[in-house]
């Protein structure tokens, strides 16, 4: 049975060391709608990462024994996550060189506390769409190929060998060489 990827759920992992912001950021985002994940540790994280598909990554900056910023280091040295959102939540007032380094981990979004509902579901939301539209391209790119590869195995059976075409000539000079290479004009043409 053929499922519409644009309408299945999508896992959001959410990661903080402290129970009552994970639990502050599940019921900011429950409303919409998809599967939240939650770890309260880096180490926890990855073992997410390693085991499920993971839309978007929501991920607190300053942890014990991994902070952030590592965490968004190895999840994007894994092949798979590459891609993979990563919206990092910031407690603590941040300055320009530490924006920069998340950038440079992998992060596509920061979000500062106190976190405003609204912003954060609209954020995270836009990212779960582009997850969808993503695999939904990855999706039919994957069948344009597929169809491309049927048809070309195809072309054998199908195909006739050409047989050449007698070239019709464009001009009088073409109709009469033999009067050109002569020096002489070609014959008048008939009415």
């Amino acid at each position: 049975m053929w499922t519409n990827p644009m309408r299945d759920k999508v896992n959001i992992l959410l990661v903080d060391d402290e129970p009552g912001k994970l639990l502050s950021y599940e019921v900011m985002l429950n409303s919409l709608g998809e599967n939240l994940i939650k770890a309260d540790s880096g180490r926890r994280a990855l073992e997410y990462i390693l085991s499920t598909e993971i839309a978007v990554v929501l991920v607190d900056v300053v942890m014990p024994d991994m902070d952030g910023f590592e965490l968004a280091t190895l999840i994007h040295q894994h092949p798979r996550y590459q891609k993979t959102a990563l919206i990092f939540v910031s407690a603590v007032q941040i300055g320009d060189l530490d924006y920069l380094r998340g950038y440079e981990c992998g992060a596509v979004d920061y979000v500062s506390v106190p976190v405003v509902p609204e912003i954060l579901r609209a954020r995270v939301s836009v990212f779960v769409d582009l997850y969808r539209k993503t695999r939904e391209l990855e999706r039919l790119n994957d069948e344009l190929e597929q169809r491309v590869a049927e048809r070309t195995r195809e072309l054998p059976r199908h195909a006739r060998p050409r047989t050449a075409q007698p070239t019709r000539p464009h001009s009088e000079r073409d109709r009469h060489p033999e009067a050109v290479e002569a020096g002489g004009a070609p014959p008048p043409a008939r009415p």
